[in-house]
């Protein structure tokens, strides 16, 4: 359950990156990023003094104190309880519907109590879920008070309460003198108190866990999540009966026409005559997809895209104790952090490894997709695959990202790959060096596996090996690489632009359309079990892509900024940040030390052809229907690489990780003997 919690609390906060202002800038390119659902920050320099406080506070007492409780406590015994307090609120929520005149809520709201307190067990089993479905309406005072139009007040942060606004405050008063349990005071129950109290707050270790790891401003995130959280509460979209009726489709079809044509796509690469041919003769023909995904049922290439969220691991048990106890073993809790100095004088870059027992087992090094941090969940799937294989594995975040930046020479800004591969290839073998040496490993055999800009890195790392006649990894595998990288930005820009298409209501769209993104991932296991169509629409999905990469571009800026000037001005710097794309970080950072003619030439796959075409030391797994791409790039690839690219027919960007279909032509690519005889 707290898995599943953190899997949407991560999209939710990365959705909410795009809270806009109570004013709508028509002049922006994208809408302010914090004042939309909430006040003005009057107060933010003592807020993030406090938001840190509380941080620090975290990690010294309640993460220790959480994790002895997980420890001593079996996971159901967790659940149940938190089950059995909530059923004991039912006073708070009953009088905060009447309060609003929703009597439907307070028919909902008693049936579950009685249903809970007779069948459930005192409420330890939520039957009323279970076989009624009758989910929990979680209503409380502040609620209440906002219905009789009490305003929201000034945004603090508290010590031990974090973020809170002057009626949220108050409204937590108020449900402290309708908990029945406020006015049983004997020793006893203070002490059954105290272990609810630790019992209710366990939930928030993973999620400060997440925001801490892939966010680079952890005290934005949290206000800008703590604001659209109470909108979705106070509009209702929390519930399963008012979200599921919204659709939220304006004609804003996906453009998929292929406009590049034949003659703009010139082999960059020095081949032969033979070779030229070979190309030729593929472009020429029909592009046909290598595997056929039965019953995909694919909705558009970006909602098809989204589906790769499905991709899970998928353990043998379900544990007995929770994430954060000491004997919870399962496949995260086993891997370890490294740390290791790309540059001398700068911060230790932080990395993920987990070995296996046989000293001489093959390596995987995983790379990931664009922005994406060493925690990520794709990168853990994948190092499990590899270890069930026999492998140990490397995870290492993306080069377009925040923490490696603030491990490198200061003067780089990452993009032009070609420049990128010297720290990467430097942060690779560094790490290779320091685990052979404290482990006294030898790897005899070793794999580079990426994803999205991940796959594009580690085909350059390929052909930078092939051009130096290096021999440092066997085998490469590209999942979904872009062909070319200023073609597929483009692309990215115009997603991200789409909050434009419907500015009017843009708010109460957002909210909604973030409401159906935490009940998608409460539901995910339904939805892996019998995935048909997932329940968002064209307009939906384009809004949830486009602001996942404009928050982590957003990161990036922050810290090449912040790498600057560490006293910067934070409204100045997204003020900054909200009038920039992809392109206007390109012409910014890149266009500095290249002319846009050189990064457009060398940034894309056409450039290493010679590598691609003489070399079978690869696999690329793509889809004919991926949007970061288009079909004469893919067929000018297919020309390069013949039966070492195989093509799904759907799927789009990483949308086909969760097939099976997928998973087990991987594990056909990763069969040890296969290593072996390309080592």
């Amino acid at each position: 359950m707290k898995k599943i919690i953190s899997l949407f609390l991560l999209i939710n906060l990365l959705i909410s990156n795009l809270c806009i202002a109570q004013t709508f800038h028509a002049h922006k390119k994208y809408p302010p990023l914090s004042e939309f659902y909430i006040d003005k920050d009057i107060n933010e320099c003592i807020n993030r003094k406090i938001f840190n406080f509380n941080l620090k506070m975290n990690k010294l007492f309640a993460k220790k104190i959480h994790t002895l409780w997980a420890t001593l406590v079996p996971n159901f015994i967790i659940d149940s309880l938190n089950m059995a307090y909530s059923n004991i609120e039912y006073p708070k929520r009953v009088i905060s519907s009447l309060l609003q005149r929703d009597i439907e809520a307070i028919k909902h709201e008693t049936k579950r109590f009685l249903i809970n307190t007779t069948l459930g067990v005192a409420g330890l089993i939520d039957i009323a879920n279970k076989l009624f479905n009758l989910e929990l309406y979680d209503e409380d005072m502040e609620q209440a008070l906002a219905k009789c139009k009490c305003k929201c007040g000034k945004y603090l942060v508290m010590p031990f309460i974090s973020s809170t606004t002057t009626r949220d405050l108050f409204g937590r008063i108020l449900d402290f003198t309708l908990n029945p349990t406020t006015y049983i005071t004997t020793p006893i129950t203070a002490a059954i108190k105290a272990g609810l109290l630790v019992n209710r707050t366990a939930y928030i270790q993973p999620m400060i866990k997440m925001v801490e790891s892939n966010f680079i401003d952890p005290y934005d995130i949290a206000r800008k999540f703590f604001g659209i959280e109470k909108y979705i509460k106070l509009s209702n979209y929390d519930r399963k009966n008012v979200i599921e009726n919204i659709k939220n489709d304006f004609n804003d079809e996906i453009e998929l026409v292929d406009t590049t044509p034949k003659e703009n796509l010139n082999v960059k690469g020095k081949l032969s005559k033979s070779e030229n041919l070979i190309v030729n003769e593929f472009f020429d023909n029909e592009l046909n997809a290598d595997i056929i995904l039965a019953d995909y049922n694919p909705q558009n290439p970006i909602l098809d895209s989204m589906r790769t969220a499905l991709f899970d691991l998928k353990e043998s048990k379900k544990y007995f104790w929770n994430e954060l106890s000491l004997w919870n073993r399962n496949f995260n809790k086993k891997i370890k952090t490294g740390t290791i100095e790309i540059l001398k004088n700068y911060p230790k870059y932080n990395y993920k490894y987990i070995l296996q027992k046989n000293k001489q087992s093959p390596l995987v090094i995983i790379f990931p997709s664009i922005g994406e941090g060493v925690n990520n969940s794709h990168s853990s799937i994948l190092a499990k695959m590899f270890y069930d294989e026999g492998y140990s594995a490397i995870i290492l975040g993306s080069h377009f990202q925040w923490e490696f930046l603030k491990s490198i020479d200061n003067s780089h800004h990452p993009g032009d790959i070609k420049t990128d591969i010297k720290y990467i290839n430097l942060l690779v073998n560094n790490i290779i060096k320091n685990l052979s040496k404290k482990y006294d490993r030898t790897f005899l055999s070793r794999t580079a596996l990426g994803t999205s800009l991940g796959a594009y890195t580690v085909l350059f790392l390929a052909n930078e090996q092939y051009e130096i006649g290096a021999n440092n990894i066997d085998k490469f595998i590209a999942i979904c690489p872009p062909y070319e990288l200023f073609y597929a930005i483009n692309k990215i820009d115009k997603i991200i632009d789409s909050w434009k298409n419907k500015p009017e209501d843009f708010k109460e769209i957002l909210a909604q359309t973030t409401a159906k993104v935490i009940r998608a991932f409460k539901n995910k296991k339904e939805l892996q079990k019998n995935i048909v169509q997932l329940p968002f629409t064209n307009y939906e999905a384009k809004l949830i892509s486009g602001f996942i990469f404009h928050q982590k571009l957003s990161d990036l800026i922050y810290a090449i900024e912040t790498r600057k000037n560490p006293e910067i001005n934070k409204k100045e710097l997204y003020e900054m940040i909200s009038n920039s794309n992809f392109m206007d970080y390109t012409e910014k950072y890149l266009l500095a030390n290249h002319t846009k003619e050189e990064l457009e030439n060398t940034n894309t796959l056409n450039s290493i052809s010679n590598y691609l075409i003489n070399k079978d030391n690869y696999k690329i797994f793509h889809s004919i229907d991926d949007y970061l791409t288009n079909k004469s790039q893919l067929k000018e690839l297919k020309g390069f690489c013949d039966d070492k690219l195989i093509l799904f027919n759907n799927g789009s960007h990483l949308g086909f990780l969760y097939r099976d279909e997928f998973i087990q032509k991987l594990k056909s690519e990763i069969k040890l003997t296969d290593i072996t005889s390309n080592s």
